[in-house]
């Protein structure tokens, strides 16, 4: 029994150089649209009904800043606060610091990444115009950690996350709704994210975007592909601030979780890209 149950993923905050490059750069090539911007200069990015998926913060770095899961309600946010406290885990109580959300609670990870949770997020009008491609979701999000038994047991007995699938012990996938992964992990040097994922259609998505890409000076890193683990197609790229980012689309689903037993791979068999090559050392 976990202290709390996510629902979903909700977004993920990245630390920004260049605001203005950033924005331009996840409107027109990632395809999403900007729903706002508040006082301290955030800029609030949307691909659906939920007021962001993504927020860019003015900084003199860059990469994650937070990510934020959703319990689901404001009361469950409330008793999400009261389990924490009676387990002695510390977390601090943030009111409306970010547009289209209230009152949040965070925490610190093993790896001593920022988590959010939240109860829910205001809906907007899902509409902003034309994209070549628009995402329908934040999918997921993978983190370097330096355990990933370590951080299975935290996400799962702390947030209710369950195993899907594992590497060996050099990376491992969790859910918390359906999705094969909402969140996975990858041992290597902790407080950096490998990358984020945005759900799109179908395979036909994938190519578009690569075709977007070319047309404006921009490549793919890697893919397309089918992963092993979840079995969802993919294709990869970056940002100008060097953040990884992955298109997919039909990621596994898990509807019974008293019978799905989750496969431990090795590291020798063909897991990464079940299609074709190993990735360049770049996106390692």
């Amino acid at each position: 029994m976990s202290i709390t149950s996510v629902k979903q993923i909700s977004h993920v905050a990245l630390k920004t150089r260049e605001v203005e490059q950033q924005a331009n750069f996840y409107t027109h090539m990632v395809g999403l649209g900007e729903t706002e911007r508040d006082s301290a200069g955030r800029v609030y990015l949307r691909c659906n009904a939920n007021h962001h998926a993504l927020v860019l913060m003015p900084s003199s770095e860059a990469g994650i800043d937070h990510f934020a899961l959703d319990v689901g309600s404001a009361a469950e946010l409330e008793a999400a606060a009261n389990a924490l406290a009676h387990a002695g885990i510390a977390y601090e109580t943030v009111g409306a610091v970010e547009s289209g959300q209230e009152t949040a609670l965070r925490l610190r990870d093993p790896d001593g990444y920022t988590v959010e949770l939240i109860g829910g997020m205001e809906q907007v009008n899902p509409g902003y115009g034309p994209r070549a491609v628009q995402p329908r979701k934040l999918g997921h999000v993978t983190l370097l950690v330096d355990s990933c038994k370590r951080s299975a047991t935290f996400y799962s007995e702390v947030l209710g996350f369950r195993v899907s699938d594992a590497v060996e012990d050099v990376f491992l996938w969790m859910r918390c709704n359906p999705d094969h992964h909402g969140l996975a992990f990858a041992k290597g040097e902790p407080g950096r994210m490998h990358h984020f994922a945005f759900e799109v259609v179908d395979f036909s998505y994938l190519a578009r975007q690569a075709e977007h890409l070319m047309q404006h000076g921009y490549s793919l890193l890697y893919g397309p592909g089918r992963h092993g683990p979840g079995e969802n197609q993919f294709e990869y790229f970056r940002d100008p601030e060097r953040n990884m980012i992955e298109f997919m689309c039909d990621i596994q689903q898990i509807w019974n979780d008293a019978v799905y037993v989750p496969r431990v791979w090795n590291t020798r068999e063909k897991w990464i890209n079940m299609w074709g090559p190993n990735p360049p050392e770049d996106f390692l």
